[in-house]
């Protein structure tokens, strides 16, 4: 295993996301999927400087999605594959990602988002952006994810041991209801300062804890989703679209309410196609959201 950087040079990028790209199987189809990916796409559409730390296999191949993506990896034998299904399966799992595969400089991004799919990334990564004073974003589903090997890599929900370790340092956590126990909420929000739970066509939930929740006039308050302007296609990663936008939008104005309507916006785009295709560019994002809000 070695790790592998651009030939640009290693300066912070000003949104870092960490974690597996995948391989989704769609429709016989393979395409580029990934929390890391999703998130860096939308980042680099909104003009950007974008990195991604990840761990990748032999079989993979690049790809126009992420031109302009700058890439810090590790080899492994294969690429972690899912299959997409009303149950979830994973063929293949790449190797962990290691501290060292991410270059000094890039713990001094702006924002980063940290964003396992299946516990490739230790929970204590977080500390070394803590200390930097980076704008940290945390979508935890990698860490709340069980694989059964003896059922075909069958991917299914469980508790997460390390929470608190890792919510009390983030300063934005986002979770789908498909990765969490309802009796789980509670918890995590009271251990985040600002907490989204994503409920798919029913929109998202907003919860200010911490400072935030003694700086706003609510502590919670639901997001709905926006009026597609096309039948939906493909849900996937519109969780980790709505992430980053938010985070982008919230780095510019601290803003918690109007930056998840803004992210919803965005969110709204990525399931009107398969993959990767349907994410935004931040003049389509603004356009909806006004029209959202006029109305």
């Amino acid at each position: 295993m070695k790790k592998r950087e651009g030939k640009t040079p290693v300066k912070p990028p000003h949104f870092l996301s960490l974690g597996f790209i995948t391989y989704d199987l769609y429709e016989n189809r393979k395409i580029i999927g990934g929390a890391s990916a999703y998130s860096a796409i939308l980042a680099r559409n909104f003009g950007f400087d974008t990195a991604i730390v990840t761990s990748i296999g032999k079989d993979f191949e690049e790809c126009d999605s992420l031109k302009g993506c700058r890439l810090s990896y590790q080899i492994d034998e294969r690429t972690t594959t899912f299959v997409k299904k009303r149950v979830q399966y994973v063929t293949s799992i790449a190797d962990r990602i290691k501290e060292e595969t991410i270059p000094d400089e890039w713990f001094n991004s702006a924002i980063v988002y940290i964003s396992p799919v299946l516990d490739e990334l230790e929970e204590t990564i977080i500390r070394r952006f803590e200390r930097s004073g980076s704008l940290i974003g945390v979508a935890p589903q990698g860490w709340m994810r069980r694989v059964d090997h003896r059922d075909r890599g069958k991917v299914s929900k469980k508790s997460w041991e390390k929470a608190a370790e890792v919510l009390s340092k983030a300063d934005f956590v986002i979770v789908s209801e498909e990765d969490i126990f309802e009796e789980d909420i509670q918890k995590y929000v009271e251990l985040s300062d600002i907490f989204v739970l994503t409920r798919g066509r029913r929109g998202a939930e907003l919860y200010c804890g911490g400072e935030e929740r003694r700086e706003r006039e609510y502590e919670h308050i639901v997001i709905p989703a926006f009026d597609r302007e096309a039948v939906e296609v493909d849900a996937t990663g519109a969780g980790d679209v709505f992430g980053a936008a938010f985070l982008l939008r919230y780095y510019e104005n601290r803003d918690v309410l109007e930056s998840a309507i803004f992210a919803s916006s965005a969110a709204s785009f990525v399931v009107e196609k398969a993959g990767v295709a349907g994410i935004p560019y931040k003049d389509e994002v603004e356009e909806r959201m006004e029209k959202y809000l006029l109305r």
